[in-house]
């Protein structure tokens, strides 16, 4: 006999799914129903099964495109809203799915959905979507299961991911103007470089004349970079390259992220980045239960930046060991010395979930400001480096057309 799947509701409105080997639909249906339980949904293994093979033939573009971070925002909050309106984990993924703009996501709630309905639990369902869902997430959610608070822990997702996706927006808006304005500017050097010193050149060359320090310099320097630009192109893309592999290694990624903690202005906005991610997270974490071993192993693996995440973990560690946060955090020269303070009030008062939210909202002002100083010193950088470019280039034309001249 085939085996069906099934999804059914008991007499408090719990979910109850599984499977059953039957005749037919109906015969699942008189079974379920002299258990007490009301059908929701049966499915037919053969109708599974074409599923299934018709599954690679949906294979689209749009099905390979990456899952944006407000499609992740949207997901969440609509979760929470439909559990507070009273519908399940399931009625709400499949709704969910329907609602989905990104092929990816909807595939991966169905794939959800069937787990669920084999008898996974919702949490279980997400960890095996690693590459979809954050891993922060999985974990409030399993805590959420135990605690009845799965809507108002949506929400917290969803406000966490919409902070993130804030921050790198601000971010890319802050960097937009000087990075249009250095492409800009080594766009006019080539083009100068290029196509319009040497026609200078040549011209000067039929007059005989000798030009000026200044301007046979910049036709020197023209002529070295027409000469050796295919090396130089060459020598640059290697240098890319390996630099990528390198920072690929564990090794690697770990001496470039040292060196960008140290750089002036960037290490500073990397080590908040770094700070709010991590007070968010432990808030987040500690408000919904889990333990201060546990959050502390997860809020690390949502830090970017390698040497502030050793740092955390090895905090872990030496609670593990018997010490406090505060003396763990302390082990590390990377941790602001106002987070281990206030981390230490927190562990004494009791309140360190409200201390760490405190000092995310500190942080996060603090980040903005930084974004701010930090695009505001590179402007000033980029007018003096290309004001010294054009001034050269202006400089050497002028000479060279005050001899020619004279």
């Amino acid at each position: 006999m085939p085996l069906y799947r099934f999804m059914a509701l008991d007499e408090q409105g719990g979910e109850q799914s599984g499977s059953l080997e039957a005749a037919d639909p109906r015969m699942v249906a008189a079974v379920l129903r002299r258990r007490a339980l009301r059908v929701v949904q049966i499915e037919d293994p053969a109708e599974m099964q074409a599923d299934a093979e018709d599954q690679p033939r949906k294979l689209t573009v749009r099905s390979l495109m990456p899952i944006w971070l407000k499609d992740q925002v949207f997901f969440f909050q609509q979760m929470g809203l439909m559990l507070r309106s009273g519908l399940t984990v399931l009625q709400s993924l499949d709704t969910c799915r329907e609602l989905a703009r990104s092929p990816r996501l909807a595939a991966a709630i169905d794939r959800m959905i069937d787990r669920i309905r084999g008898g996974s639990g919702f949490s279980g369902a997400m960890q095996q979507e690693e590459k979809i869902f954050p891993v922060l997430a999985v974990w409030l959610i399993r805590s959420a299961e135990a605690s009845g608070e799965l809507d108002v822990v949506m929400d917290r997702v969803a406000k966490h991911l919409e902070h993130r996706a804030d921050l790198k927006r601000h971010l890319i808006t802050s960097l937009m103007y000087p990075t249009i304005v250095v492409i800009a500017a080594i766009g006019v050097c080539l083009f100068l470089m290029f196509s319009i010193i040497p026609k200078f050149s040549e011209f000067f060359a039929k007059t005989n004349r000798t030009l000026p320090p200044l301007t046979q310099s910049l036709v020197d320097v023209s002529s070295a970079l027409i000469t050796a630009g295919p090396y130089l192109l060459l020598g640059f893309v290697l240098f890319v390259i390996i630099l990528i592999r390198f920072y690929r290694t564990k090794p690697g990624r770990l001496s470039l992220d040292r060196v960008f903690l140290f750089l002036p202005i960037v290490g500073t906005v990397i080590t908040k980045a770094s700070m709010v991610q991590l007070t968010w997270s432990l808030a987040m974490l500690l408000k919904s239960g889990l333990n201060l071993l546990a959050s502390l192993r997860i809020s690390a693996g949502v830090i970017a930046n390698r040497v502030i995440q050793n740092a955390v973990e090895n905090a872990a560690e030496a609670i593990l060991n018997g010490r406090d946060l505060s003396s763990g955090l302390a082990q590390s020269p990377v941790i602001p010395k106002e987070v281990i303070r206030l981390s230490a009030v927190g562990e004494r008062t009791g309140a360190l979930d409200e201390v760490m939210k405190e000092l995310a909202a500190y942080y996060d002002k603090e980040l903005q400001a930084g974004i701010k100083r930090m695009s505001a010193a590179i402007e000033p950088i980029l007018i003096l480096l290309i004001g010294g470019m054009v001034g050269f280039v202006y400089a050497a034309f002028f000479q060279a057309i005050m001899s020619l001249a004279g």
